[in-house]
């Protein structure tokens, strides 16, 4: 397998152009330079396809205004754009898991620990019920993660780029803090709603990587409260896979034990008893 190279000062002065590049804003001079990298670095193009497929959902017709404030109170607010006849589907319907036999319902956050490649490769499966089909998957967290993610997928005969283009599979890096991660994971899912998803399958990944955390361990954890509140009411499930060799016990604990009401254990889909709902938010059941 083709390994790709870790992002460099070039690479991410790239990043800061690819919206600008997308929109066709550049002089000729800078777009020859981007596509010369883009032809270059498998990784910038993985960013590019990524974005792209962002770009196309959210200029879906179907797809409406998300609101500019995210916060604790985002599902009542995007609740306020559906008309009465377009709200989402009920809580109490299922999917299967994909890691195990298991279905869990959707609105689920569920928490997922690895540490061998084996682990990380069951983890994967979550996203294998729903690709190709009538939902749409969005993979989230670290250059190396979003790597071996897709390296899985080619291995298991799925491809990445054709699910890409087809609007099947969304990359989002992890690049922002929890705030504007919660804004690209909103404009994603209710795109893909819009534009016909039956439900939305995220595979999170939480790792160290080569690079560090880009807000802090304080961050993550306010990343992992708001997901459990967006999550909680859409048709969306959410599986957290955390890289346990590499991650601080603050993180396994606070992060990964304390803000998911679900665990994918080695025996299947277990209630999580160190789960703390926010205030006035319970979860079903398995």
């Amino acid at each position: 397998m083709e390994k790709k190279k870790r992002p460099d000062s070039s690479c991410k002065e790239v990043w800061k152009e690819i919206s600008s590049y997308l929109d066709g804003t550049l002089d000729d001079a800078a777009r020859l330079r981007l596509e010369s990298h883009f032809a270059s670095c498998a990784n910038c193009k993985s960013i590019l396809d990524g974005a792209k497929n962002v770009k196309q959902l959210m200029s879906d017709s179907r797809a409406f205004d998300i609101p500019e404030s995210v916060s604790r109170r985002l599902y009542c607010k995007l609740q306020q754009h559906l008309a009465p006849g377009e709200q989402t589907p009920a809580v109490g319907n299922e999917i299967p898991v994909g890691i195990t036999g298991d279905r869990v319902r959707l609105g689920s956050h569920l928490i997922y620990f690895w540490e061998s490649d084996d682990d990380f490769a069951r983890g994967v499966r979550f996203l294998y019920p729903g690709l190709g089909k009538n939902e749409h998957c969005i993979i989230f967290g670290h250059d190396e993660a979003l790597d071996k993610v897709q390296a899985t997928l080619r291995a298991d005969g799925y491809d990445p780029q054709e699910l890409i283009s087809k609007l099947k599979l969304t990359v989002i890096p992890r690049r922002s803090d929890a705030q504007g991660t919660i804004s690209d994971i909103t404009d994603v899912v209710q795109a893909a709603l819009r534009a016909g998803a039956s439900c939305v399958r995220f595979l999170g990944n939480l790792g160290m990587g080569t690079d560090p955390l880009p807000a802090g361990e304080d961050d993550v954890l306010e990343l992992e409260a708001q997901a459990d509140v967006l999550i909680h009411g859409l048709p969306c499930v959410i599986v957290c896979m955390y890289d346990v060799r590499t991650l601080s016990g603050r993180l396994i604990l606070k992060g990964g034990l304390e803000t998911h009401h679900l665990a994918v254990c080695s025996h299947g889909v277990q209630k999580n008893p160190y789960y703390l709902a926010t205030a006035g938010q319970s979860h079903h059941h398995v």
